[in-house]
């Protein structure tokens, strides 16, 4: 086999993979008995992620931020208006860095060494979000399929 013919059979795959994603998904909906009680659990799930999310962003972080900083964290916030819209808008921290570093040192005057050094670290590992999502989904899933969770496994989980 050439590398041409690799190339394009590989490019076939990637093209078709999304209509074989469909037919996956598709086979496991028409497996479920009842789909309005899956969309209503699915329904509580992402209700429960976006609670924690909201906790996380708006009371748990803003109070670390008055604990170690005295400052007031809602106008720091306000300050980060821009940087937080286009995270939302391209779902990427990577890809607002230069903003978020634009807002640090221009509105809220922090020393560009210190955001410059920060930032790319902070973008990188800093995932609450995501650690947040994963352990609900992990929880979510154990009870859809009737697994009991200890508090135990809860706490490890």
């Amino acid at each position: 086999m050439c590398r041409g013919e690799i190339y394009w059979a590989s490019r076939r795959g990637i093209r078709l993979s999304p209509v074989g994603v469909l037919f996956l998904v598709a086979s496991k909906i028409l497996e479920m008995k009842d789909l309005a009680v899956v969309a209503g659990q699915v329904g509580l799930y992402s209700v429960t992620v976006l609670t924690g999310i909201l906790l996380h962003g708006f009371i748990i972080l803003p109070l670390l931020y008055f604990a170690l900083v005295r400052k007031n964290p809602y106008s720091f916030l306000l300050n980060m208006g821009q940087a937080l819209a286009t995270a939302f808008g391209t779902a990427s921290s990577s890809a607002t860095l230069p903003v978020t570093i634009a807002c640090l040192e221009e509105r809220n005057n922090i020393d560009p060494r210190v955001a410059r050094f920060c930032l790319p670290i902070g973008a990188t590992i800093n995932m609450d979000g995501t650690a947040l999502y994963e352990a609900v989904a992990a929880i979510f899933i154990a009870q859809v399929r009737g697994v009991t969770l200890s508090i135990g496994s809860i706490i490890a989980i």
